[in-house]
């Protein structure tokens, strides 16, 4: 295999905060991209401040802090965009314009420049204004309501983690690296309008074609389910699916000349008692010999002692400033000649990479040191 990255040679000036826009760049950054996060200035004098996203959504990147409210800080801004590939924002709609970093305006100076956008309800519309988090689109493009539906709860719910965000990173991305094939043929970049509603509504495209197609009313409207079986010792969860996935299933747990019947509830019945009847390890073991598809339900923290997902690299050990070291989630792709995975960068603080940043873009010593005594810039150093 090649020790390269498959997007080497890219930098990507990331303003992105919470959780989207930061998993957005950490995935670039697994690729290979240079990634440059533009932090506030720190006002913490008392102890570190880290860069804007949680610890594992960081890794991989460089920070600068840089006070975006003064001219000179925004010059500075605007000339590292000059030098970038991407630029990746997840203000509220309106922001970058007023900072004078719209995508007219970076265009200009870098016609080459792919900018993506981030928010709730998108950079245009009725509802372009509102802000949101992943919980607002969970509620309003029918998540909440589609798990109330499919597990009879009387109440609707929230999800364990923000489904909503790790989509948008992941639609994010696709586009980002679209474009950038689109500017290998025409030479131009261009902006990137992704939002956390639109995200969410798209995962829900399977189960949204009935009403769709059909109208059906929400009291005679089912959503999909896998059934999950109680064993003796836990839960299975198992997909019958098709005839041929039933067979295999059948000759595991019962008898496979068992006929399936026609209604898939009874299907699903008669699997749970037979699943009933045996401890998960025995289900896992029967399934294994018919090469019938099941799931073993796991706590996370059994899931991550899974031996699966150290052979297959999903989880590495990062070095960092504060904690020492400390494992991440690794991006869960596999190339056949590129490398993937964090660097050995850690997490950085805010502003940790301030003056290196600086000299890659040309500043001279003395212009660095009149931005940090007045503020315009900042940087923090690890002990």
């Amino acid at each position: 295999m090649s020790e390269t990255y498959i997007l080497e040679g890219v930098t990507v000036l990331d303003f992105t905060h919470v959780v989207a826009g930061p998993y957005t760049t950490r995935v670039l950054a697994d690729m290979g991209a240079t990634v440059i996060k533009v932090d506030r200035i720190p006002d913490n004098p008392n102890g570190y401040v880290r860069s804007a996203g949680s610890i594992s959504n960081n890794v991989g990147k460089k920070s600068i802090s840089i006070d975006l409210k003064s001219e000179d800080g925004v010059s500075v801004a605007l000339e590292l965009a000059s030098k970038a590939d991407v630029v990746v924002e997840n203000f509220k709609p309106g922001v970058m314009k007023e900072l004078g970093l719209d995508y007219g305006t970076l265009s200009k100076k870098n016609p080459r420049i792919i900018l993506a956008s981030i928010s709730g309800f998108g950079q245009t519309g009725s509802q372009s204004h509102r802000r949101a988090y992943g919980a607002t689109a969970h509620a309003e493009a029918g998540l909440m309501w589609v798990q109330q539906i499919a597990s009879r709860a009387h109440e609707p719910f929230a999800p364990g983690m923000t489904v909503a965000d790790i989509l948008t990173a992941m639609n994010t991305v696709s586009g980002i690296l679209a474009c950038l094939y689109h500017r290998e043929r025409s030479g131009l970049g261009q902006s990137i309008d992704i939002t956390l509603m639109e995200s969410q509504l798209a995962m829900l495209s399977e189960v949204a074609q009935g009403p769709l197609t059909r109208g059906v009313p929400e009291k005679e409207w089912d959503a999909t389910r896998h059934p999950v079986h109680a064993a003796k010792d836990g839960y299975v969860t198992i997909n019958i699916n098709s005839l041929r996935n039933w067979r295999r299933i059948a000759k595991a747990l019962s008898d496979e000349n068992e006929s399936m019947p026609d209604q898939m509830n009874e299907a699903n019945q008669l699997v749970g008692q037979w699943v009933g009847g045996f401890t998960v390890e025995e289900v896992s073991r029967k399934m294994e010999e018919t090469g019938a598809p099941y799931g073993i339900m796991r706590s996370l923290y059994e899931a991550l002692e899974n031996p699966y997902f150290s052979e297959r690299d999903m989880i590495r050990e990062i070095s960092d400033p504060i904690e020492g070291k400390f494992s991440v989630i690794n991006t869960p792709v596999h190339f056949s000649d590129s490398l993937i995975g964090p660097s050995s960068l850690g997490s950085p603080l805010a502003g940790q990479d301030t003056i290196e940043i600086l000299k890659s873009i040309g500043y001279a010593d003395h212009r660095i040191s009149q931005l940090l005594e007045s503020g315009v810039v900042a940087r923090q150093i690890p002990k």
